[in-house]
């Protein structure tokens, strides 16, 4: 279940964190409005989770937005996503990330990529698998595999992260 993986990406204290439950409103919210009939009965549990990311961040993930499991919002304070961004699984992103879509395109981010304080990116660019966005940076075009794009307009550079052992550099299901 994919709330069960959110957790996991927080830990053991994964009640504390307010990301969590920012992400919990968000599933619980798609699983109301594209689930079957009987996901109706949902909406009670959303209002008080909805409540409860009100209180505790002020992410913005809307329900037409695909996110993978394993979503982590280490501070979610300021996180905004576009209606159709699609978010692969074990992404991170930090405070103030904003992913828009530009001239009707919106971003893709592929798995366990990392958006770092303040990263923005606009319209169709593509976060590869195992990439990274750095602070402050504007993403207008694509970012690699286990790249960084760093500056204003982003520049993308060699990642110095290191494959995973086992990880092959093609055929990775992300989605």
């Amino acid at each position: 279940m994919m709330i069960v993986s959110d957790a996991r990406r927080y830990g053991g204290d994964w009640w504390k964190a307010a990301g969590f439950y920012a992400s919990l409103a968000y599933r619980v919210r798609r699983a109301r409005k594209t689930g079957t009939g009987l996901c109706r009965w949902l909406l009670p549990v959303n209002i008080m989770t909805s409540l409860l990311r009100h209180v505790t961040s002020d992410a913005e993930l809307p329900w037409s937005s695909p996110i993978g499991p394993g979503l982590a919002l280490p501070h979610p304070q300021g996180v905004i996503l576009g209606g159709r961004v699609r978010i692969g699984p074990g992404v991170t992103l930090f405070q103030q990330v904003t992913l828009g879509g530009w001239m009707g395109k919106q971003p893709i981010v592929r798995s366990h990529a990392a958006l770092y304080a303040g990263a923005k990116a606009f319209g169709g660019v593509t976060i590869g698998r195992y990439a990274s966005v750095g602070a402050n940076a504007v993403v207008l075009k694509d970012v690699p595999d286990y790249h960084t794009a760093v500056g204003v307009p982003a520049k993308n550079r060699p990642s110095r992260h290191v494959r995973p052992p086992g990880v092959r550099a093609a055929g990775l299901a992300d989605e």
